[in-house]
C-alpha cells in the first residue's frame, strides 16, 4: 500500500479500487466479495463504472490505495495499466498476466513451464501446420490422439463457448 511505501499516514480505511466493466463489477460473484470486504469496516469500495473506464482520462479516475482489476470484452487493459503507472496503487492482481489470459494456448505453456499438470489436450487452428486425423471415435493432432466426445474451446479465454 503507498502509504507504507512512501511514508504517508496511514488512512483511517483502505480505498480499494474496482475496475472493471460493469458487467463484471457487477456479478454476484463480485457483489459477494466486495460485501465481504465491506463488512470488515477497514475498506472503503470505490467503483470505476463504464463511463469512467472508457471516457475520462487516468488523471481523472478515482486514487485508491489498491486496485482489483478484471479484463472483459470492451476492457481498455492498457489504459488501466497506464492509471497503474501515474498512481501506483496496490494491484491485487496482475494486469500484465491479463494480457496472458486471454490466450488459451499461452496459458498452457506457461501451466507447463511451471510444471503444473493439465487435462491431455491439442490445439489445432486452420492456419496450423499440423497434421489433424479425424475419425469417427477420435481426433488426432501431431499424434496427439483424443476420443470422442470431446469438448472444444475458442483459443480466446474470453469466450467461453463450447462446441
Amino acid at each position: 500500500l503507498s502509504y507504507i511505501f512512501n511514508s504517508q499516514p496511514m488512512p483511517t480505511r483502505v480505498r480499494v479500487g474496482v475496475c472493471s466493466m460493469e458487467q463484471k463489477t457487477c456479478s454476484e460473484p463480485m457483489k459477494h466479495i466486495l460485501n465481504r470486504l465491506d463488512s470488515f469496516g477497514d475498506f472503503e469500495i470505490i467503483v470505476f463504472d463504464n463511463n469512467t473506464i472508457l471516457n475520462e482520462p487516468i488523471e481523472a479516475w478515482p486514487i485508491c490505495d489498491c486496485l482489483i482489476s478484471f479484463f472483459s470484452a470492451g476492457f481498455p487493459l492498457k489504459k488501466a495499466q497506464a492509471y497503474h503507472k501515474l498512481r501506483k496503487p496496490f494491484l491485487i492482481n496482475d494486469l500484465e498476466s491479463q494480457f496472458l489470459l486471454q490466450n488459451r494456448r499461452k496459458v498452457y505453456e506457461v501451466l507447463h513451464s511451471i510444471g503444473v499438470r493439465v487435462p491431455r489436450y491439442a490445439v489445432y487452428d486452420d492456419q496450423s501446420s499440423k497434421k489433424l486425423i479425424e475419425a469417427e471415435d477420435y481426433v488426432q493432432i501431431d499424434g496427439v490422439r483424443i476420443n470422442k466426445p470431446f469438448v472444444e474451446k475458442p483459443i480466446s479465454g474470453e469466450d467461453h463457448n463450447i462446441y
